[in-house]
């Protein structure tokens, strides 16, 4: 079992997220190539339905601007966006987003450069959503953040909280994702459990059975995904 080896090297710089900090810098080995921005923000309170349509004019503005394509989708609750471009480009957006509201300093903006440039995606295309993920928790049903919202962990910290035999981590992707790879925690650390949906709407049931709070009950939980708004 590989899980025994707990050789492994941490760089922690490229392990702390970019909140409230600059980008990484662009290494000259990849200027030439594409990069991919991975990110989501949700706001409390939710916006207004003037402010909701006025958001998502804004992101469209930028992407246009910018020359950024990929897949975004603006709710109420927030933004939720997978693009490409230009490592220059890429942070253009970043920082117009910042500039254009606070909140987005809070936002974990995930850049990957050294992208073939037949990777990248061919067009822009930000939707109007109800929701970020479709939990099928839409406007009043959606819980408040301020008052439930779990503790970020920074990569090394998560890594290290794997350790932990007290611990459960929920792989909240779904099936298809999950079959590809997934976390695995060291032997004799925390328990991986895979709640196997097909869709993200199956959670919110999944979560309150009996089987799954009796698996949860006195543990501490971790949950991740895949970087996008699901990923916690």
């Amino acid at each position: 079992d590989d899980r025994t080896n707990t050789n492994v090297s941490i760089i922690t710089e490229n392990a702390r997220a970019v909140c409230h900090r600059p980008l990484p810098p662009i290494s000259p080995d990849y200027s030439s190539q594409g990069s991919i921005l991975l990110f989501y923000q949700y706001v409390e309170p939710q916006w207004t339905k003037t402010e909701h349509k006025q958001a998502l004019k804004k992101v469209i503005e930028f992407g246009n601007h910018y020359n950024i394509t990929g897949r975004g989708r603006v709710a109420p609750e927030g933004l939720n966006c997978t693009l490409t471009g230009n490592p220059k480009d890429i942070r253009s957006f970043c920082y117009a987003l910042r500039a254009w509201k606070d909140i987005f300093d809070e936002t974990d903006f995930k850049v990957t450069d050294g992208v073939a440039l037949c990777k990248m995606f061919k067009s822009l295309s930000i939707r109007k959503a109800k929701e970020l993920v479709a939990y099928g928790l839409a406007g009043d049903k959606a819980p408040s953040l301020r008052k439930f919202a779990g503790k970020h962990l920074e990569a090394d910290e998560y890594h290290k909280a794997m350790e932990d035999p007290e611990t459960v981590i929920i792989d909240v992707r779904n099936a298809y994702e999950s079959a590809i790879g997934n976390f695995q925690p060291p032997l004799n650390g925390a328990k991986l459990i895979d709640p196997k949906m097909r869709n993200s709407v199956e959670f919110p049931k999944w979560l309150n059975s009996k089987k799954t709070q009796d698996q949860l009950n006195g543990k501490k939980v971790l949950m991740y995904c895949t970087g996008e708004s699901n990923s916690i």
